[in-house]
């Protein structure tokens, strides 16, 4: 695996990793509802990330149609908030998309249930709401995986690793046509 030239710098002390990881899923989530973008692998992509993030079933996925996508980070401290709009057989659904990352803590005080009332409060059922961890703890740090795995089952979050974000099993995944998604997805970092 090649070198990332992006994510290069030694910032494991200032939340680095979360800032870019908050900055890709939103570009990511709104790349899936640009109409007229020229790059389709990156569209692709990105559309297969939007659509594993509100929980679209594989067979359903030629059916979605993405309408708009509007993101905001930091949201009432929630690392990124997504509101989607679908349509699916010609019927619209409107979607939450709800992200905390995790690169460097654990869930703390009681942090994911917090979140989903600030949810709650500001949505009510409007939107079908799906709450995730993304977390950049890997194999070599499986003990605080599975420490968060506990955490987000007790507050009803979903939990992917970073490399599940994209579908990235096996180390062979292929650029695209856009050298940000490269850098940032499919390099190695320090």
């Amino acid at each position: 695996m090649k070198e990332s030239l992006l994510m290069q710098d030694y910032w494991h002390n200032n939340h680095g990793y979360e800032a870019m990881l908050d900055f890709q899923m939103s570009w990511l989530m709104r790349i899936a509802a640009e109409k007229d973008i020229n790059k389709p692998e990156l569209h692709k992509i990105s559309k297969n990330v939007l659509l594993r993030l509100i929980d679209i079933d594989e067979n359903k996925k030629q059916n979605v149609e993405i309408g708009d996508v509007k993101v905001w980070r930091q949201w009432k401290n929630i690392d990124v908030l997504a509101e989607v709009n679908i349509k699916v057989n010609g019927l619209i659904e409107q979607h939450l998309v709800v992200i905390e990352d995790k690169a460097y803590t654990m869930i703390h005080g009681n942090q994911l249930t917090r979140y989903k009332e600030a949810v709650n409060d500001s949505y009510g059922d409007t939107r079908i709401p799906h709450y995730w961890v993304i977390t950049f703890f890997d194999e070599s740090q499986k003990n605080k995986y599975e420490a968060l795995k506990v955490d987000c089952d007790k507050a009803k979050w979903k939990l992917l690793s970073f490399y599940d974000v994209i579908g990235w099993k096996d180390g062979n995944f292929p650029d695209t046509e856009s050298d940000l998604f490269n850098e940032f997805w499919l390099r190695e970092w320090y």
